[in-house]
């Protein structure tokens, strides 16, 4: 087959982890292509350590188009995205589509609703696509981002015992709207506006967030670490699904914050390890700090450990391992 990886919207020179959201997919394609050369590879506004080609000669003959996907429903939220960029995009996603018709699509999804529905009726609207799966990162168990885990210990592991002036650290967004322009029902814009306007806890905030006043925009992980590590804490949501686990988890243990988690998050325990880490309240979120900042001893230490100690032992697996899950799932959906 030839296999052609296009990203929509922003472009990416791929070089090494911790440089983008979906350097867990990149990193074990990267690998899939250097062993599979049974396939031919293209690119559209993606570049293996040179400029990105945002040239469409890859995409009308080959059979399939992989689609990196972590946020594209953001782009149908009205004034979420700058509406001159998402012009020029749209235009270069229109012509993509006009391809389609005989072509499986592949999506990669990092975020729940980046769904079919999506694509089919928004993001391709009135162009028809042949075939259309999704690898999702749920699909790899414990999570294809348990890799991050990985990249980020390897290259700045946390160090435990130094002061952590931050009580919570958040990276992303609220989830507030929904494609439709209407409220999600996503709770963590209450919750985060409920912690900066009480100042019960020291917090940084770093991304794009209703009614708060931001520390930071989003930036690269490699760039954002400095102040992760400098955090004890942090809150980890899902949407859409109460099953479903996001890459937060292995970010914040690698990082050496506690991954407290939010009410029905994981509600089938598949990676959370100790049910002290579950709130369903900001209240409840306090007393943890207060159990923590009181307690004698370090027990922040002692927690910290113990849940990664509990990650690692029945969560985590070793890059090998995530590869060959990878591969057989990848080799399952280009069968379809």
């Amino acid at each position: 087959m030839k296999i052609t990886i296009a990203r929509l919207r922003s472009g990416t020179n791929y070089k090494e982890p911790l440089h983008d959201i979906m350097d867990s997919f990149y990193e074990l394609y990267k690998r899939y292509m250097e062993e599979n050369t049974q396939h031919t590879y293209g690119v559209y506004n993606f570049g293996w350590g040179f400029a990105n080609r945002k040239k469409l000669d890859d995409i009308p003959d080959s059979d399939v188009i992989i689609i990196p996907s972590e946020n594209e429903f953001t782009q149908h939220i009205k004034n979420f995205v700058d509406p001159r960029h998402k012009a020029r995009s749209d235009e270069m996603v229109h012509q993509i589509g006009q391809h389609l018709s005989d072509k499986h699509v592949m999506i990669w999804r990092s975020d729940r609703a980046d769904n079919e529905e999506l694509y089919r009726n928004k993001t391709f609207k009135d162009q028809p696509i042949g075939k259309f799966s999704i690898l999702v990162e749920m699909d790899i168990p414990g999570n294809i981002h348990g890799m991050k885990y990985h990249f980020i210990t390897e290259n700045y592991p946390a160090k435990l015992d130094e002061t952590r002036d931050i009580d919570f650290v958040y990276w992303g967004t609220d989830k507030r709207k929904t494609t439709e322009n209407v409220d999600s029902g996503d709770p963590r814009h209450k919750v985060f506006k409920q912690i900066y306007k009480e100042k019960k806890l020291s917090s940084y905030w770093i991304g794009k967030f209703s009614n708060i006043e931001r520390n930071m925009k989003i930036n690269r992980m490699v760039h954002i670490l400095p102040y992760l590590t400098s955090g004890k804490g942090t809150l980890c949501f899902n949407w859409m699904s109460e099953t479903a686990t996001t890459s937060r988890y292995h970010e914040a243990l690698a990082c050496g914050l506690i991954p407290f988690v939010w009410h029905n998050y994981d509600i089938n325990n598949s990676i959370v390890g100790d049910p002290w880490q579950r709130v369903s309240s900001v209240e409840e979120l306090y007393e943890k700090y207060e159990e923590l900042n009181t307690a004698k001893g370090d027990l922040w230490g002692q927690k910290i450990f113990e849940i990664e100690e509990e990650y690692k032992k029945h969560v985590l697996k070793s890059k090998d391992e995530y590869y060959e899950l990878f591969k057989s799932r990848l080799d399952k959906l280009l069968e379809i």
